[in-house]
């Protein structure tokens, strides 16, 4: 299967796909990623961090669904990290036109959510995931979730945000999104672990939680094993 990381122009997606894929490999799922943001963050990070826990593909490519894509272990879980979709829409169109599950990472923030759903320029995300049916030979676009992200202890902006996105903005008249009830939480041993080791116990519970969420959710098989 495939699952993307996607993300409007917001902080942390890097971070996410990197420690999903540590997740996913804790709970004995064989993982590969692939990088398909041309900063080509998460390729670094494998490269330089000593216990990234599977082979990272460089894949910025828009024509990741012809090249990349036949090419991979289906019987893996393959993760794939996007840059942000208003700087890579052809790479973004690529992607989704194959993937099984999109993750978007989004911090609960007027300025990302303004981006998610008004952006100054380029097409909104709800608009690029939901005209990827086209394409797709369900004909329906990926599921998708929201995973939000950096989210402050006792504050109230994740629920507001939350709510917002459930329910189709302040009128209703906006796109409905499915939020995930893991959060990710705003603590400097997660915002910093790009390029260094993942095996931190900051760096798990909260992905733990999610791999088990999607689970849960029929995403992802039982997991073979966890510590």
């Amino acid at each position: 299967m495939l699952i993307a990381s996607l993300k409007p122009r917001t902080m942390g997606g890097t971070t996410n796909t990197g420690l999903l894929a540590y997740a996913l490999a804790r709970a004995g799922h064989p993982v590969t990623c692939y990088d398909a943001d041309e900063s080509l963050q998460l390729a670094a990070w494998a490269r330089d961090a000593g216990d990234f826990p599977c082979e990272v593909h460089v894949a910025d490519t828009p024509a990741f669904a012809e090249v990349v894509y036949p090419e991979m272990d289906h019987d893996r879980i393959n993760v794939v990290d996007a840059g942000h979709a208003e700087n890579h829409p052809d790479i973004v169109d690529s992607i989704l036109e194959v993937v099984d599950l999109v993750i978007l990472t989004l911090s609960p923030t007027q300025p990302d959510y303004d981006r998610l759903t008004r952006p100054e320029r380029g097409t909104p995300l709800a608009k690029v995931i939901k005209r990827s049916a086209a394409l797709r030979e369900s004909g329906k676009p990926p599921a998708t979730y929201v995973l939000l992200n950096r989210c402050q202890a006792g504050a109230a902006s994740p629920r507001k945000y939350a709510d917002l996105l459930r329910n189709g903005g302040e009128k209703g008249t906006e796109p409905r999104w499915t939020v995930l009830s893991t959060q990710i939480p705003r603590r400097e041993g997660i915002a910093s672990a790009v390029g260094f080791p993942c095996d931190k116990p900051e760096r798990k519970a909260p992905y733990d939680a999610l791999v088990t969420e999607l689970t849960k959710l029929g995403h992802l098989p039982e997991p073979r094993w966890r510590p």
